[in-house]
């Protein structure tokens, strides 16, 4: 998958982790708060349980918009993915959610070496096939 300047400076980007499980890699921002009470962890094990109740996913490709429980948007964005990410998405109906204090690509290993990312898994649906 090729990095994009958005991705660079503070995008959103897509990765697949093995097993073809789709992330959202999102840096940190004001407007997407990050709360232990509504299923955010620090480590894997986040992979092994249910999706977070009251979270939401619905991708229209190359659009997606994650709600948190109050229905308020936590990402609504264009997502840079190619069709096997989407395919991904489709067939799993669960993204997997890391963000962190990072800014874009560079920052990212740092604070995944410190322990600083949170994850979160949350179900998800197409809207359309890409």
């Amino acid at each position: 998958m090729e990095i994009t300047a958005g991705e660079l400076m503070g995008g959103a980007w897509p990765e697949l982790m093995p097993g073809q499980c789709p992330v959202l890699v999102v840096p940190a921002a004001v407007g997407r708060p990050v709360t232990a009470g509504e299923g955010w962890a620090r480590d894997a094990g986040v992979l092994e349980r249910d999706p977070a109740p009251g979270w939401s996913a619905i991708a229209a490709a190359p659009g997606l918009t994650v709600r948190r429980p109050d229905g308020g948007a936590w990402f609504d964005g264009q997502v840079t993915a190619g069709r096997e990410w989407w395919r991904a998405l489709r067939a799993h109906e669960v993204l997997l959610l890391v963000t962190g204090p990072f800014t874009g690509v560079f920052d990212f290993r740092p604070a995944a070496a410190a322990g600083n990312l949170a994850l979160l898994t949350v179900r998800a649906r197409s809207a359309t096939r890409p």
